[in-house]
């Protein structure tokens, strides 16, 4: 809620901000988002990851000056969720034990702030570089079975920490709009490491930073005002 009334906030003042100019683009994008976040180690030579998931999201940008090719960007990629794999026997310092993860999804989504630059390349097409900060919440959800044993899984976590993005756009007139269509490429500037083998409970801050992913993809449509 307080990310939302944050955002809201953003988007009012930019959209105000926008009004008062002559000629200043604004763009209002929503997109579709797939990820797969990393996998972790949860026993001696037992990794785990979970399958690929896609998420909406929204993304508005504003021109920062009449003509020029810089915009600010607020955006908000909505919680998805992705199962993870593991379900054989494992083995444990008292022998084999069977392990099954199938119930724990892992839940992933993000805000960001950032800066893009907008190449034209003709009237119709713009090619974007794109920074941005991402507030990214990992959070594991579920139950998990080792051996007669089932336990539930509820661990959270953000992550903020830099992307950089590549974005090809194709532009259309629609009365006085344009409409926009287009997709991205996405890399993480950084990314954690697991330190120590934390048990199927994912506990430690520093392995479910572990989790995310370190890219995305896209495809959007929206329209420029």
């Amino acid at each position: 809620m307080k990310f939302a009334n944050a955002l809201m906030a953003m988007l009012v003042a930019g959209s105000l901000s926008a009004q008062s100019t002559d000629d200043i683009n604004g763009r209002v994008i929503l997109f579709g988002e797939a990820v797969q976040t990393r996998g972790i180690l949860l026993a001696s030579g037992v990794t785990d990851q979970a399958n690929f998931q896609t998420g909406p999201g929204i993304r508005f940008m504003g021109q920062t000056t009449q003509d020029s090719w810089w915009y600010w960007e607020v955006a908000g990629r909505f919680l998805s969720s992705a199962s993870m794999v593991t379900n054989r026997n494992i083995p444990t310092s008292s022998g084999e034990v069977a392990l099954d993860m199938t119930k724990t999804k892992i839940r992933y989504g993000y805000w960001s702030l950032g800066a893009a630059y907008l190449i034209p390349l003709g009237q119709a097409v713009d090619f974007g570089l794109h920074v941005e900060g991402r507030g990214e919440t990992i959070n594991p959800e579920g139950t998990y079975a080792q051996g007669a044993m089932t336990q539930a899984i509820d661990a959270h976590t953000v992550y903020f920490r830099p992307w950089v993005r590549a974005s090809l756009d194709f532009k259309f007139r629609t009365g006085s709009f344009h409409t926009i269509i287009g997709g991205d490429l996405a890399a993480a500037a950084i990314r954690a490491n697991q330190r120590a083998i934390d048990s199927p409970i994912l506990s430690d801050s520093q392995t479910l930073r572990a989790l995310a992913p370190t890219w995305s993809g896209s495809l959007y449509a929206g329209f420029q005002f």
